[in-house]
């Protein structure tokens, strides 16, 4: 009767404890989405660099509980794509494109088209704004790093056919990249004034 009785108390706490881990985490999870709220209202009030730095306190509160893995995907995702749309928003095209990659780093290659067209976005901008500082305007290496990033834009397209960024991002820079074997600089003077390709506007929770 005694060892009943001790493998009962025994089976009580655990399943107290088990219970106690599962409300602490729940309420985390609850600040977390709570916090990426107010991000989310900052972007909108257009503080952009107070709703990066409130996203990436975000992400260092999940990683200081090695919890990255336990959110969602979906919220997961998001979180690193407000990043990467912010640091694009700002122009920080490599700091935006490693953000991207920590999705990769968790799961493998992600099948996302929204990761896809995000980083195609960024290698087009970032191709343009190479050439524009170089000293030595390559027009045949702008081409071939537009290149790259029409193939980025057609697997986000792949991935997603009924996204109409991916499609219009897709041929414009299609459209920019042939245009280049004939008119060069001068093609690269109207990117300035075409401001695109674009990206979704933020927040990605509401957008994506």
């Amino acid at each position: 009767m005694a060892r009943k009785r001790y493998g009962r108390t025994v089976a009580k706490l655990v399943l107290g404890v088990v219970l106690a881990i599962i409300a602490y985490v729940g309420l985390q999870y609850s600040a977390v989405l709570n916090d990426m709220e107010l991000s989310q209202n900052l972007y909108s009030q257009g503080d952009i660099a107070g709703a990066l730095k409130s996203y990436e306190e975000v992400e260092s509160r999940i990683r200081a509980h090695g919890a990255m893995w336990l959110i969602p995907t979906r919220d997961r995702q998001n979180l690193f794509l407000n990043q990467a749309r912010l640091l694009y928003a700002m122009q920080k095209y490599d700091e935006a494109a490693e953000k991207l990659e920590k999705e990769d780093e968790l799961t493998g290659t992600t099948t996302d088209g929204r990761f896809y067209l995000l980083r195609g976005e960024i290698g087009f901008r970032k191709s343009v704004q190479d050439y524009q500082r170089s000293t030595k305007k390559d027009v045949a290496l702008l081409e071939e790093n537009l290149l790259g990033a029409e193939d980025t834009l057609r697997e986000a397209l792949r991935l997603g056919p009924n996204d109409w960024d991916a499609k219009y991002n897709f041929e414009f820079v299609n459209a920019v990249r042939k245009a280049l074997g004939g008119e060069g600089d001068e093609h690269v003077k109207l990117l300035e004034e075409e401001q695109k390709p674009q990206t979704k506007e933020l927040p990605p929770e509401l957008a994506g």
